[in-house]
């Protein structure tokens, strides 16, 4: 299977493998339950039927109408698989056949074919969640900075007040509005610094 393959028709699934068809790892979109058989997989299985035998699934009456190829990228083919009116795509340089949901069914009742599962539904596989990106050092080192000056404005409000509503006789020294100012300029600054941006810059 090639690696993160998307569904032809679904361009934003990716193809999900699975064996649930006799054991061959096929890849089926989750969405549409589409089925990508890459090159002698679709023949691989057909064998694995119940009288199973060769059968020529080459294409009848190909017009380059079909889908993208999900392996190669290349222009698919159109045209009629085993019957002329069973339309399916397949691509003519990698030689993958894209069967939509239940034309497996009918290419088997098509050939004669009874045995083995016609079909599969397959879940998205869980999505992984993204790393987080890592943290700047200088963002970090601002926030620092930026909680100390918020705790020593702090320190030094709170201690402004204390001596503004101390009696007189109780303190050393009287309030100082000057030094009340900058404190409170360190602390509003403080704060607006841990919390500018916080959304998009602090993380």
């Amino acid at each position: 299977m090639n690696p993160m393959i998307n569904c032809p028709k679904c361009s934003s699934e990716v193809l999900v493998e699975t064996p649930a068809l006799g054991n061959i790892p096929l890849d089926v979109c989750p969405a549409c339950s589409g089925i990508w058989f890459e090159k002698g997989e679709l023949e691989a299985l057909l064998r694995q039927s119940q009288g199973g035998g060769q059968a020529d699934l080459g294409l009848i009456d190909p017009k380059p109408e079909g889908h993208d190829c999900p392996a190669c990228k290349a222009k698919m083919s159109r045209g009629g698989l085993v019957n002329p009116l069973l339309l399916v795509d397949k691509c003519q340089v990698c030689e993958g056949v894209w069967l939509d949901a239940r034309e497996l069914a009918l290419v088997k009742k098509l050939l004669g074919l009874s045995g083995g599962e016609s079909g599969v539904n397959v879940a998205r596989p869980a999505a992984v969640p993204a790393a987080p990106e890592p943290r700047d050092p200088k963002l970090i080192l601002i926030k620092i900075v930026a909680a100390g000056c918020a705790i020593a404005g702090l320190v030094g409000v709170s201690y402004q007040m204390y001596l503004y509503f101390s009696p007189a006789e109780a303190v050393s020294r009287a309030p100082s509005i000057g030094r009340a100012v900058l404190s409170v300029l360190l602390f509003a600054g403080g704060v607006l610094a841990l919390n500018w941006g916080k959304e998009d810059r602090w993380r």
